[in-house]
């Protein structure tokens, strides 16, 4: 019986010895398999990161504001625009909550709902950053990763503003003469027969229509300046440009008693631009300036060579232009003196044709105003090279 109770516990220990080899083992197969996780999970993260930097270089060469972030929204990277617009400065070290650069709370609340959504990508409401319109778009990246793209929309939303500005002023413009139009024309059956309504309503006909052809005449223009190609190899004497413009307003300038003074070099400047454009372009300015300036004043012409740029400089001596304004003048249709601009035939386009027709001819146009009163407009134009002439 005593030899029974040996066997018993010498199989006992044996059991015990060859179960516990067993479970070392299985737990050296376990640490090696854990080491090799964590060099695999090492190695994608070094992966992943390798990843993010080359996305954070491709996203750097892109011209918009672009930012990876994570599922909580905050911001992981953001190329050069982005950490402008936003004022990433240096001691925001990424990743940082997109709260501490824009803090509108009705669009963070359409951001985390659009980071639930994820992977469906989606539009967010616009965003108002250093001055600009940017309108977002978010986008899965990954995993637990998104783009915030946000597309600048500042000129696209000026431009439409200008055109629903540009519609409306041509309405208004085409309204009024037509309305006087209108009205003389269903009078005539009343008081046709009286000898001085007839000349009345003959006369303000006739200006109307001339108003209205003035009008379409400088939409005209401004349609061919916008989609006509600057050609290369034209060009103008611009003296004899200046010195023709000058002779034809000189007699409107006697009968209102203002003094015009053309200063004009004779050294045979040559502008690269046709006569006809430059010609507009000086006949506008200057009508602009006899039509501002006071009796017994000056309006002045300047031609002043500046190696390979010319400038053409016009001076008045009237009320000038508010320095809020002078910026907007050039815009078409805005008037700084609506009422006074439609009694003295104008249309609120001059100006703007000015600009446009001489940045056509890589030209610029400044405004400014003269101390103590008065504006000057300098014209800038290349001169065309003595070998292309």
């Amino acid at each position: 019986m005593t030899a029974g109770w040996i066997l018993l516990i010498l199989g006992i220990l044996i059991f015990w010895f060859f179960q516990s080899r067993s479970k070392n083992e299985q737990l050296r197969q376990y640490k090696t398999e854990v080491r090799r996780l964590q060099e695999s999970r090492g190695g994608l993260e070094k992966t992943v990161a390798t990843h993010g930097r080359r996305l954070d270089v491709l996203f750097s060469a892109v011209n918009e504001v672009v930012m990876r972030v994570d599922h909580t929204g905050r911001i992981l990277s953001a190329n050069t625009i982005a950490s402008k617009r936003f004022a990433m400065h240096r001691q925001h070290e990424l990743p940082q909550s997109m709260l501490l650069f824009y803090r509108d709370p009705d669009w963070h609340k359409a951001f985390s709902s659009a980071l639930k959504r994820l992977p469906e990508p989606s539009s967010l409401p616009d965003m108002d950053v250093d001055g600009r319109k940017l309108s977002p778009r978010l986008a899965p990246l990954g995993s637990d990763q998104a783009l915030l793209l946000c597309v600048d929309m500042t000129e696209t939303y000026k431009l439409e503003a200008q055109r629903r500005t540009f519609l409306s002023n041509l309405m208004h413009d085409l309204k009024t003469p037509l309305t006087s139009l209108l009205g003389y024309a269903r009078s005539m059956d009343k008081f046709g027969d009286d000898e001085d309504f007839r000349q009345e309503a003959a006369q303000v006909i006739a200006d109307e229509a001339k108003h209205v052809n003035h009008l379409l005449d400088a939409l005209l223009t401004l349609d061919q300046i916008e989609f006509s190609a600057r050609e290369d190899d034209v060009c103008c004497k611009a003296e004899d440009v200046l010195q023709q413009v000058c002779d034809m307003l000189m007699p409107r300038c006697r009968d209102n008693d203002i003094e015009l003074l053309c200063n004009i070099d004779s050294s045979g400047i040559i502008l690269a631009l046709q006569d006809d454009e430059l010609e507009r372009v000086v006949t506008n300015l200057l009508v602009n300036a006899v039509n501002h300036a006071p009796q017994c004043s000056q309006v002045q012409l300047r031609l002043i060579p500046a190696g390979q740029t010319a400038s053409i400089v016009i001076e008045d001596q009237g009320s000038g232009i508010p320095e809020k304004e002078l910026s907007r003048v050039t815009e078409r249709f805005y008037r700084v003196d609506k009422a006074r601009t439609r009694k003295d035939g104008g249309h609120g386009l001059g100006l703007s044709i000015v600009k446009e027709l001489v940045e056509k001819n890589d030209g610029q146009l400044q405004l400014s105003n003269i101390e103590p009163h008065g504006l000057r407009a300098e014209i800038k134009l290349p001169v065309m090279l003595t070998d292309k002439v």
